[in-house]
């Protein structure tokens, strides 16, 4: 989770008590803080993840083969 020694920014946000008490336990993570920013970095690494996985398929690399006969 995150860069040791990342900046961080205080903001006021309203948050479901239960959605993340179901992240930090999720995570294995103490505090509501450590749980939403590691949500945070597991969703941005995913949509990255998934923009480089569309644009290798664009060009053709994930293509699957036709059966051969």
């Amino acid at each position: 989770m995150g860069n040791a020694g990342e900046q961080t920014v205080r903001k006021t946000v309203l948050l479901n008590p239960e959605k993340v008490q179901r992240l930090r336990e999720l995570f294995g993570v103490k505090t509501d803080s450590q749980a939403v920013r590691w949500a945070i970095d597991e969703t941005l690494a995913y949509r990255e993840a998934l923009e480089a996985a569309r644009r290798i398929q664009k060009r053709g690399t994930f293509a699957r083969e036709a059966s051969r006969e």
